[in-house]
């Protein structure tokens, strides 16, 4: 039996959801001091203790952070609650050996590794593969039926999907009808558990769907009552703010944290605020509890869309990593964003987008108007001789007879960021700005694209893994609806360009760093 000696633990709420879950992924997002770390020692302690004969992974993003901080917390918390410590010649009534091949009275049966390095190996049998994420190629081929990920707010999207998920397949856990953990059963039970504060990518937010409950999860994080758990599909999703580590915490650490962070790094780092702006964003004033409003799809359509009103519709003609268009209603100085196509290859077409449009909204009779980068009006490769953009979406959505509403030039990228930042700070001349929920491209831009140092829009890249082929990561959708807004509101646009505000909401450049 693997328990030395075995201490009770007094878990924070948010904790105990994590230690008892039996989804098969689960997310601990929780501000600095929540005890994640301590979390993560007690959920390994335990898998290890009930099922010794399966072999588990502990990783983080680097290996610094791994061994300096993941495996030094957990392996305190080992220690101190079943006694577990590391076999040396001083210590010889240890439990595990790290990096090293086991001693000849360790049980090994079954596991002789030609190399024991990124290994922990147990006494009675148990094997812990440890390693960062940022080689994350290295653990191709390895077999293991849990696995633990610490702060992965840095780590890449295909690190934990294409290659941690694909290796927990290893049998000899499962959960019986009861919902408890047995080593036997009909339900496998390979669990992912990642505990990590708020990501500065949006990937950890969308693969746990978490753009869909932003007013649930801030309604409950700022209050050391109250956190956000739910259950999605096979995952347990857990956000708190450290407040509920509290106890554990020195008295003064949270107040001097709230004395030393701007108010946005509280946000993330103490409430755990999955939204939270990081800083350097272009779109410094959108706020998602004021600018995102719930679109779930009723009959086939989104719930903002009105049957009643024409569409507005705005192109932006990059093909990588998609070819977007956003879908708007305008009723009077209410614009609101109900839809976002958005096609990768080999649908990254205009008249592949203007399909999917007619196939959403067949049955649309209120009229429709066209937007987009004026740029699509210049004939290029992508094109018939005397054809460009804007002629094939004309004839491919000519059944609603649409009018095109596209500019001669594209506004200038800073003057036109600064309107639309002063529309979602303080609804500019009577303009709101409505986004739905379902838009996630859309909301993720104007959540996480960033400013470059002379104003204009970062066009930060990525590589597709699979094609290889470079992109911008953001600013795709954005651009499309800065085409859109500035022509429909060009009354107000032209009024707010005249009054100077070049330097932003409070106007003039000399106050821009100070303006948001």
């Amino acid at each position: 039996m693997p328990v030395l000696q075995e201490k009770r633990v007094k878990p924070s709420k948010p904790q105990f959801d994590l230690i008892t879950s039996t989804a098969q992924v689960n997310l601990f997002l929780a501000g600095q001091g929540s005890g994640k770390t301590h979390c993560a020692g007690v959920v390994s302690g335990m898998l290890i203790n009930k099922f010794p004969k399966v072999r588990g992974f502990i990783g983080a993003n680097t290996y610094s952070q791994l061994s300096d901080s993941t495996l030094f917390r957990i392996r305190t918390v080992w220690k101190e609650l079943w006694g577990w410590s590391e076999f040396s010649k001083e210590n010889p009534n240890g439990c595990f050996v790290v990096d090293v091949q086991p001693p000849i009275h360790f049980n090994v049966d079954g596991h002789e590794f030609d190399s024991y390095h990124g290994k922990i190996s147990f006494r009675w049998g148990t094997v812990i593969f440890k390693g960062s994420l940022d080689n994350y190629k290295a653990h191709d081929g390895k077999e293991f039926a849990w696995a633990i990920l610490d702060e992965t707010k840095d780590t890449k999207e295909e690190a934990v999907k294409e290659v941690i998920l694909g290796r927990l397949r290893q049998l000899g856990m499962y959960v019986n009808s009861q919902g408890e953990l047995v080593d036997h059963g009909d339900e496998p039970f390979n669990p992912l558990y990642i505990f990590t504060s708020p990501a500065k990518v949006p990937w950890i937010n969308e693969w746990f769907q978490l753009d869909e409950y932003t007013q649930e999860i801030v309604a409950n994080i700022y209050s050391s009552e109250t956190y956000f758990r739910k259950q999605i599909d096979n995952k347990l999703v857990v956000i708190s703010s450290a407040y509920h580590n509290q106890e554990n915490l020195p008295a003064n650490f949270l107040a001097n944290q709230k004395k030393n962070l701007p108010s946005s790094l509280q946000d993330m780092l103490i409430y755990a605020n999955p939204f939270a702006s990081t800083g350097g964003e272009f779109y410094k004033c959108f706020d998602r509890t004021r600018s995102v409003a719930e679109n779930k799809k009723a009959n086939g359509k989104p719930q903002l869309y009105d049957w009643y009103k024409a569409l507005h519709i705005s192109f932006d003609f990059n093909v990588n990593p998609h070819m977007t268009c956003t879908v708007w209603q305008i009723d009077g100085k209410k614009a609101v964003q109900v839809d976002e196509i958005c096609l990768e290859s080999p649908n990254n077409t205009t008249a592949a987008v203007c399909r999917e449009f007619i196939r959403r909204y067949s049955n649309h009779e209120a009229g429709l108007f066209i937007y987009g980068d004026p740029a699509g009006k210049h004939e290029d490769t992508r094109t018939e001789k005397g054809q460009n953009d804007f002629t094939i979406i004309m004839r491919e959505l000519q059944r609603y007879d649409p009018k095109k509403r596209v500019q001669e030039k594209a506004p200038p990228v800073v003057m036109r960021g600064n309107f639309i930042n002063t529309i979602f700070q303080s609804d500019y001349d009577g303009i709101e700005i409505l986004i739905g929920s379902n838009c996630t491209k859309t909301i993720a831009d104007y959540t996480y694209g960033k400013e470059a140092s002379d104003g204009t829009k970062l066009k930060e890249k990525a590589v597709n893994p699979i094609t290889n082929v470079s992109y911008e990561k953001y600013h795709h959708c954005s651009d499309a609806n800065d085409y859109l807004l500035t022509r429909a509101f060009s009354v107000e646009f032209s009024k707010y360009q005249s009054l100077g505000n070049s330097g932003g909401p409070t106007g003039g450049k000399a106050s821009r760093k100070n303006a948001y």
